[in-house]
């Protein structure tokens, strides 16, 4: 039974109704003192002190309704201390009824509510303000303070606030005090702190201490019951959370526990936690919310979708020597975090997204948090907060020198204000404590997909780039040669990577003195462009058509790698074919390679550049699109086609360099079963070998004949290394052997996959293209004396 049900008697209850307007169906029930025989506390103190009242809530609105009275004001006498108010829900009366009852009515009682004190007593409240440096579930900066049963702000700082009290019954009570006297109107006002801390102290005690004892018994054998739960998670304390329910627990700082109290029981638990998180320029707490249904018995503490990082040690498997190499682990993790998100860049990843379902990716990246909220179809819905709810210091009352030495320089700092609104400049100042609650979430754009994605900072690492993979690059040394130098002085003068607008501020500054100078730098110096309009023009624009799988992709690939610039490879599903669509698209794709100061590649570019038509008005639309954002491009973009021939004659003009891409004669393919051959030796050096009679295989003209391209190579190779490893013969190294018959699986599919292509056509598919006007395979072939790959056509 609640203490109301002991002390209350009905035959001493008298009624006062609410007349407020804002509570028109609540009913406040009083009575001067309750009293009850055994009851030590409430014969202990006087009535004026310790009150006591009854409020009665409607249950038919389902609002919760506060019963608010007024503390003593009279400064000659001492100020009552709390008031404890029981909290009665009931079906007794409707919004109209209340006013009409009886003086000495009662009402129905329903279920018992969330009952709470009111601390009246200024010394008090004063206190708390002192003592308490971080619980946002209650409002410390108000001068009567509602705290909710079981009353957790003076268990989880009992401690604190016996010091304080200790420190206040240093000095003469208020009766002996020489300076003030009762009825002095200039009294300090912490004066009756010693008493009245004492009283609220004696009270709590008495409704939650044994429980709160049996509970910590408890929690040292790692186990919790639900009704004391809210003594595990103290305000401010790190815990690990299971936010996703999928058993990946992390770490996190316990802001508060919300939970209502029904007949004696607690209901369903929402607890508040926040970790690290960043928008675009700053880094601030995001609050994430975990709910915990009712539980029958004792549970694991580990077991519980959050618990504070203290009891990882009951963890199954987890040593001592675990638990700080875990510790250490998240604050590495929140350094790396940082300096991500500080330096937007390109980036290697090989990981997972923080989304999910799971999803894993292996691709170059750009972490860009600011073009991810301008882009990305997934917004984040985390808020930085940009202040702490319940943030108070003392309101200093008194400015007596006693106060000032036994209070206000004890006062204790808020905790936390350090993680608020934290600037993303390279000179932030960051502890341990801070990267141990980091978020590991980094908003990034991922160049395989061309997608944004919310991926884990585990998967991230500087980028790599195969400089010399130009070498293997099977055209003419002399074009290469051309392509090389012309991407890299355009990259050496050309538009650089978009900046930080941190980074900007701080280049501002220290170039501001010579602000003239730098700005007469930038417009005379860069890529020279010839035309007469600015910004127009500025771009470098490679075509390099031929037949398939000769190596016109691969040529932008590995120019992104040589310049150490990530390649943004575009196809119509990114751009779409739609007229009205096209060049609001790739205005943006063009807007991000700019950005970013990637390669831009769009391949088989042929539906955008095809002859226009008088009668065919959508298609003249569409080319028309894509010219004018081709014409504003100011960065280096390859297109690929092998349907050369159905050009507009427009984009000609507008294309820097065009090279044909002629098809492989038998030495250009030996090169390339080469270049595949010398891949494999170098990465399965220790557990596959390519027999020589493989080698001498691929000079036979039963393979020659077949007249492979460069992807039909690595495709009929990629099968070989797949069947030698599925039949595994091994020589007496052990090595698996790659033999000629792997590859003659391949080469028996192809010869009749060809045959039936040609019976179907009527005719090679070279042929065939050439009588569409498409393109001519033989140019720079048929005559006797054959053209080196990679002709130079301006």
């Amino acid at each position: 039974m609640s203490l109301t049900e002991h002390v209350v008697p009905s035959t001493s209850v008298t009624t006062v109704h609410s007349q407020t307007n804002d509570h028109p169906e609540a009913a406040i029930v009083a009575q001067d003192r309750p009293i009850e025989e055994g009851l030590t506390f409430w014969d202990t103190y006087n009535p004026d002190l310790v009150k006591f009242k009854i409020e009665y809530i409607s249950d038919t609105t389902g609002k919760k309704k506060f019963f608010e009275g007024r503390a003593t004001e009279n400064q000659g006498e001492e100020p009552a201390v709390f008031e404890y108010v029981d909290v009665r829900l009931s079906d007794d009366f409707n919004d109209g009824e209340d006013a009409a009852k009886t003086a000495n009515a009662e009402y129905h009682t329903k279920h018992k509510g969330n009952a709470y004190i009111r601390i009246l007593s200024p010394a008090v409240c004063e206190a708390l303000r002192c003592v308490v440096d971080y619980f946002p579930g209650i409002n410390l900066a108000q001068h009567v303070i509602n705290i909710p049963e079981p009353f957790t702000i003076f268990v989880f700082f009992e401690k604190q606030l016996t010091e304080y009290r200790e420190r206040l019954g240093r000095r003469p009570s208020p009766d002996q005090d020489d300076d003030s006297t009762l009825s002095s109107p200039s009294r300090c006002s912490n004066s009756f702190g010693y008493k009245h801390i004492g009283i609220v102290q004696d009270f709590v005690r008495s409704k939650v201490s044994a429980a709160v004892e049996r509970e910590r018994e408890r929690h040292a054998r790692g186990f919790a019951t639900f009704d004391m739960l809210w003594l595990l998670y103290r305000p401010g304390s790190e815990v690990y959370l299971d936010a996703r329910a999928n058993g990946e627990y992390e770490p996190y700082v316990f802001e508060e526990s919300e939970f209502s109290l029904t007949d004696g029981s607690m209901s369903n638990y929402m607890f508040s936690c926040w970790n690290l998180d960043a928008s675009a320029r700053y880094i601030g707490p995001s609050v994430s919310y975990q709910p915990v249904s009712r539980f029958a018995g004792e549970k694991e503490i580990v077991s519980l979708p959050l618990y504070p990082c203290e009891y990882l040690k009951f963890a199954e498997d987890v040593t001592e020597e675990d638990v700080g190499q875990i510790r250490d682990y998240f604050v590495e993790r929140g350094k790396k975090w940082l300096n991500t998100r500080q330096n937007p860049q390109c980036y290697d990843f090989d990981g997972q997204t923080t989304t999910l379902p799971r999803e894993q990716f292996n691709s170059l990246v750009w972490v860009d948090p600011e073009q991810f909220v301008t882009d990305s179809d997934e917004q984040r819905s985390r808020i930085i907060m940009s202040n702490f709810r319940g943030a108070s210091g003392p309101l200093k009352l008194c400015s007596c020198a006693r106060c000032d030495e036994d209070v206000y320089q004890h006062a204790a700092k808020a905790r936390f204000t350090d993680f608020m609104n934290i600037k993303l400049r390279s000179d932030v100042k960051m502890t341990d404590a801070h990267y141990f609650v980091c978020s590991p979430e980094v908003e990034t754009f991922l160049f395989k997909t061309r997608s944004w994605e919310l991926l884990h900072i585990d998967g991230f690492h500087g980028a790599t780039f195969e400089r010399d993979l130009f070498e293997s690059l099977v055209l003419s040394s002399e074009t290469k040669d051309l392509i090389r130098n012309l991407t890299t002085m355009y990259i050496k003068d050309g538009p650089k990577p978009h900046q930080p607008a941190e980074e900007k501020i701080a280049v501002n500054k220290i170039t501001s003195v010579h602000n003239r100078t730098h700005k007469t730098m930038m417009r005379n110096e860069g890529a020279w462009s010839g035309d007469f309009i600015k910004g127009k023009g500025e771009g470098l624009t490679f075509l390099l058509h031929g037949k398939p799988g000769v190596g016109k992709t691969y040529t932008a690939e590995c120019i992104a790698n040589h310049t150490q610039r990530p390649l943004l490879s575009l196809t119509s599903s990114d751009i779409g074919v739609e007229p009205e669509l096209v060049e609001g698209n790739l205005t943006r794709w063009f807007k991000l390679a700019e950005r970013w100061g990637a390669i831009m590649l769009i391949d088989e570019a042929d539906i955008y550049m095809e002859r226009r038509e008088v009668q065919d008005l959508t298609r003249n639309h569409l080319v028309a699109g894509f010219l004018r954002a081709l014409e504003y491009y100011r960065g280096i973009l390859f297109l690929t086609t092998n349907r050369i021939g159905t050009f507009d004659e427009a984009f000609i003009s507008r294309i820097h360099l065009q090279i044909y891409y002629p098809p492989f004669s038998d030495d250009d393919r030996e090169k390339v079963w080469d270049i595949f051959f010398q891949k494999l030796e170098e990465e399965r050096e220790t557990t596959i070998r390519i027999m020589q009679s493989t080698k001498d295989y691929i000079q036979s003209e039963e393979l020659r004949s077949l007249k492979w391209n460069g992807r039909e190579i690595r495709n009929a190779f990629q099968v070989a290394v797949a069947l030698a490893e599925a039949k595994a013969d091994k020589d007496p190294k052990g090595k698996i052997m790659i033999k000629p018959d792997h590859i003659k699986a391949s080469v028996q599919m192809s010869r009749e996959f060809k045959s039936y292509i040609t019976k179907l056509h009527k005719q090679d598919p070279s042929k065939m293209a050439a009588s569409l006007g498409n393109r001519d395979d033989s140019y720079g072939i048929e005559p006797q004396k054959a053209t080196a790959r990679g002709e130079k056509k301006y």
